[in-house]
């Protein structure tokens, strides 16, 4: 393919499963709207497939996994409690491919990072998201791959980086996170309603749309890397998985790709931006 039809890369935050509560996070409201407006652009573009990295997954410190080793689904993944019952009955269909996998495989053992395809269901930062996004019964495969397990914004630039290449062939590369994730606030003393957005969401939010929409392409990679420097960062993120899916999406997506904000929304202790690049 050449550079006309090459894919985009998008980063989403995904939420807990109660996005899928068409009364807490409506269709019509700005969450449901901006990642259905996301699932109805990938649709559109007829992708040959998607790869999708999530805050739930990762594999060792050095090596990664990706999924889809059979030729046939497996069960999702249910990595949430107290949630009401019906969410776990919840199902995501969707197709599998395992030449799809074993490419994937194959772009890593060039590049001597160690990676074993396995037989895995989609977690909750995969199929809850891609759900909501209208993305159920796709007419295209869809892979997930590990993180590290590790902190190193360094080492999942370099992930995304790796992932590139796909694009030129029909794939849809996704990071699926959260820009600002603090659990421990959206469900602790201080994560009652009353209390507002936390004071550290909005400043680290705008830290990540300046190093992103307002840095020039050739800087964005260090700026989204020096995100490690910033003083909100372990307020916003206390750990850092549902970040580093952000950092897979701006090395997929290299210095030519334009990005745009997608979709902006502030709750408690999380925010909901989503970005592309394309």
């Amino acid at each position: 393919m050449t550079d006309a039809t090459r894919m985009p890369v998008y980063f989403v935050s995904h939420g807990g499963p109660n996005l899928l509560d068409d009364t807490e996070y409506p269709p019509n409201g700005p969450i449901g709207k901006g990642l259905r407006q996301i699932g109805s652009e990938i649709i559109s573009l007829k992708p040959r497939g998607m790869v999708v990295v999530s805050g739930h997954w990762e594999a060792s410190p050095r090596a990664l996994q990706v999924n889809g080793k059979a030729a046939t689904p497996q069960p999702l993944i249910y990595d949430f409690g107290g949630f009401p019952q019906w969410l776990y009955k919840e199902q995501f269909e969707h197709e599998v491919d395992p030449k799809l996998t074993q490419q994937v495989v194959e772009l890593f053992a060039r590049e001597n990072v160690e990676i074993d395809a396995v037989d895995r269901g989609f977690d909750h930062g995969v199929w809850v998201v891609l759900k909501k996004a209208g993305l159920a019964g796709a007419s295209f495969p869809i892979v997930q791959l590990s993180l590290f397990q590790n902190e190193s914004m360094e080492d999942h630039l370099r992930l995304g980086e790796i992932l590139s290449p796909l694009r030129d062939q029909g794939i849809v590369v996704v990071g699926s996170g959260m820009a600002v994730h603090n659990l421990r606030d959206f469900f602790g003393s201080q994560g009652s309603s009353s209390n507002g957005v936390r004071p550290y969401v909005e400043p680290f939010d705008k830290e990540i749309e300046k190093a992103i929409l307002d840095t020039a392409p050739e800087s964005r990679r260090k700026a989204v890397a020096d995100l490690a420097k910033s003083a909100n960062l372990r307020k916003a993120h206390p750990t850092l998985e549902h970040l580093l899916p952000l950092h897979v999406a701006v090395g997929a997506a290299g210095t030519e790709a334009r990005p745009k904000k997608m979709l902006e929304a502030y709750q408690l202790s999380v925010s909901w931006s989503c970005y592309k690049f394309a």
